[in-house]
């Protein structure tokens, strides 16, 4: 087995597909095919189940993958520091968005000052989309707002955030001393979309509470959300960061609704088979010691 054999194991995997590995590659589908049954017959087991011309990857194939990604990359990382020893690094991580809004981009101007020649990419997705990434391989870590429920991802918790119902100034609850959650549920939801640790503790509560209710609005956008609220009579679902200002300056109104159900964590999730260089431990250090210091 070469190191050869398991980026072309990687390009399977991540296609599902011989005819498109093959594609990206640039190489013959007879040959990926033949590096597919030779890791098969190395090991004694299945990687992949052909069903209808289609590609499954089986329990051993994804633990193979595992395995395999971070192996490339390591070795990647290998080549890079010797070959190239003075060159730019670059770190990817990805971050659920309100905490890219809030705590990140203060995190990264911060770090860069121990590292001035490493760039930091940063893919803003919700919770869920950027566990599956760190899953892949696809970021050195992730930052997020909820819990990753995964074997092999580990996780940092580092800060704690509350969310609230919320209304314009000018709804018909704003400014009440008490408000029912079935006040709330009598009027339109605005709300983020599904995957969003927002929605999924927004949904779990209403559900073990059975209680029904209209989402009117969906957006990916917190931005999105507050402007609609501050504008219509509906109610949203947003964190304590984010809704600081616009509280202060009266133009919206957190309702008085069971706050403290409303607590998560917001924790930092890597891979437990990945290489984490100093660059990226450092990294970690400064976007936890932000959050712990309630500084964005």
């Amino acid at each position: 087995m070469t190191i050869r054999h398991l980026k072309i194991f990687i390009a399977v995997y991540s296609e599902m597909s011989i005819t498109k590995a093959s594609q990206k590659l640039h190489l013959a589908q007879s040959s990926v095919s033949m590096v597919i049954r030779e890791l098969e017959e190395n090991y004694h087991v299945k990687l992949f189940d052909r069903v209808n011309r289609r590609l499954y990857v089986t329990e051993e194939g994804r633990l193979f993958f595992d395995y395999a990604a971070h192996i490339v990359d390591s070795f990647d990382q290998l080549e890079n520091v010797m070959t190239e020893p003075d060159a730019v690094r670059q770190i990817h991580i990805g971050t659920s968005i309100t905490i890219g809004n809030y705590l990140v981009p203060g995190a990264v101007r911060r770090f860069q000052e121990y590292y001035p020649a490493c760039s930091v990419s940063v893919s803003v997705e919700n919770s869920h989309q950027i566990i599956q990434k760190v899953l892949k391989n696809e970021l050195a870590f992730g930052v997020v707002e909820d819990r990753a429920s995964y074997e092999q991802l580990a996780e940092k918790p580092f800060m704690k955030d509350r969310l609230f119902f919320v209304c314009g100034a000018g709804h018909p609850l704003a400014g009440r001393e008490t408000v029912t959650l079935e006040d709330v549920c009598r009027y339109p939801f605005f709300m983020r979309e599904p995957g969003s640790a927002a929605r999924e503790i927004t949904e779990h509560f209403m559900k073990i509470r059975q209680m029904k209710y209209e989402i009117l609005w969906e957006s990916v956008s917190n931005q999105a959300l507050l402007h609609a609220i501050r504008e219509l009579p509906g109610i949203t679902v947003l964190s304590e960061k984010l809704v600081e200002k616009d509280v202060k300056e009266k133009k919206i109104s957190i309702l008085p609704l069971h706050p403290q159900i409303f607590e998560r964590q917001f924790s930092v999730v890597y891979h437990r088979q990945k290489y984490l260089n100093a660059a990226v431990r450092k990294l970690m250090d400064v976007i936890t010691a932000a959050g712990q210091q309630g500084k964005g």
